[in-house]
């Protein structure tokens, strides 16, 4: 799968899955539009936990992370991480080293981890 197509994947299942119903659409579109995107990903910075959908929000880290030779895609406040597919061994290393808030999409649409404006702990999304 081309590298576009996955990270088009990644986001619209993201959006599709752990943001609440009234943002979904607002999401999808600035997403989709350069300059409506930094915008956006500025709320992953402060304001993003009140677009999250509650009931998939994990305790903990769930038992069922997919496996580590799986790619990941980086949705960042951050240039430097945003819309990078990673191997999985790099994910740890980039929500530890972002400074502002990231998503990790492990599994599109299933299980991804939220990390605030640091210091913050990171926040699991979890959907069976």
């Amino acid at each position: 799968m081309p590298q576009v197509d996955l990270a088009i994947e990644h986001e619209s299942a993201f959006v599709r899955a752990f943001i609440i119903r009234e943002c979904r659409e607002r999401y999808l579109s600035q997403l989709a539009l350069p300059n409506k995107r930094a915008g956006l990903l500025d709320r992953l910075n402060h304001q993003f936990n009140k677009d999250l959908d509650s009931r998939w929000i994990a305790e903990s880290q769930p038992s069922s992370v997919p496996s580590a030779d799986q790619l990941r895609y980086i949705i960042a406040s951050e240039n430097e991480y945003d819309g990078r597919i990673v191997p999985a061994r790099d994910t740890s290393e980039i929500l530890a080293a972002a400074l502002f808030g990231v998503v990790v999409s492990f599994a599109p649409g299933k299980l991804a981890v939220y990390k605030d404006e640091a210091p913050s702990d990171v926040i699991w999304l979890h959907r069976t």
